[in-house]
């Protein structure tokens, strides 16, 4: 019988330190099974420091009538308030034996590739959840009120809210009455009306398939009556989370061109691995991942929410 063809040693890329390029592909193919929600919702910004800094500008006064022969006037555009975003390095890792790798225990190895990756990844998500989940309180815009206010504050000294006045479940009446603050709530320093289209509804994911009847049925939800659904032609897609904590609460969000809700991200999730040389007393293979990037809101501006009233 002649010798068997598959050794260990004519597959480095399995059975040696050499298997690292292996464990990169598969950490890569992980990431990709779980796409991102959060980039739904917000903007993802680029940059090269480790801050990122939004600086708003007061709106154009509106438009007068020239009578002939006058002058125009020109206005000079005001800085507004601004909001500085430090980026923060996260990360993870773990260590394998030399021993582990020279006996082939690559299921395991990669079962723990797959298992960073998948970490990594949910970290992401909880924090971007979280911006919204602490956009009641603790997650401030640029004027210092929080994310979700009944009172954000203007240059000029008007006001806008994106938070009703009293908290409301998810029904036909309050979906549609977040639709008209859409409409009317949103407008800059001089009274301009920011003309933002609603996007999103965003539920817990107890609340998915509720939602989903609210903007997709043909007839009006929670009615006897055999009205048309108006809500259906309103364009909203439904985007659900386990992470928001609070399950009573939903919110109604723009495009992510259009909120101030933000991503800077200075480096994505990498990898990165040593052989055993960089382990010098134990011989291990060192695998980490780490990504910076900072999430966090900078306006209130299309995005708007409640907790619920339960």
């Amino acid at each position: 019988m002649s010798a068997p063809v598959f050794l260990r040693a004519n597959y480095t890329d399995l059975f040696g330190s050499g298997m690292l390029p292996v464990l990169e592909e598969l950490f890569r193919s992980e990431l990709e099974m779980h796409p991102s929600r959060r980039e739904e919702l917000f903007k993802v910004v680029s940059t090269d420091r480790d801050i990122w800094q939004s600086s708003e500008l007061h709106d154009m006064p509106l438009a007068g009538e020239i009578p002939e022969g006058t002058e125009y006037s020109f206005s000079r555009p005001k800085q507004g308030a601004s909001k500085t975003l430090s980026v923060v390095k996260y990360g993870l890792g773990f260590s394998i034996s030399e021993e582990a790798v020279d006996d082939g225990k690559f299921d395991f190895i990669s079962d723990a590739v797959r298992k960073m990756a998948r970490s990594a990844k949910e970290s992401q998500e909880i924090a971007a959840m979280n911006v919204i989940n602490n956009g009641f309180s603790a997650e401030t815009v640029a004027d210092g009120a929080a994310l979700f206010s009944t009172s954000h504050t203007l240059p000029s000294g008007l006001t806008f809210r994106n938070r009703p006045s009293a908290e409301v479940d998810l029904s036909p009446t309050s979906l549609d009455a977040a639709l008209t603050d859409f409409e009317t709530q949103f407008i800059g320093d001089s009274g301009i009306i920011y003309r933002m289209t609603p996007k999103v509804l965003l539920v817990h994911s107890s609340q998915k398939r509720y939602a989903m009847e609210l903007i997709g049925s043909d007839l009006k939800a929670d009615s006897m009556d055999n009205n048309l659904n108006s809500l259906k032609g309103e364009g909203l897609r439904v985007v659900t989370s386990p992470h928001i904590t609070d399950t009573d609460s939903w919110f109604v969000m723009a495009d992510p061109s259009e909120t101030g809700l933000r991503i800077i991200s200075r480096k994505p999730i990498e990898t990165k691995a040593g052989g055993p040389d960089t382990g010098f007393h134990n011989d291990p293979i060192l695998y980490k991942t780490r990504y910076r990037e900072k999430v966090g809101a900078i306006h209130g501006f299309g995005s708007w929410g409640t907790q619920g009233a339960t």
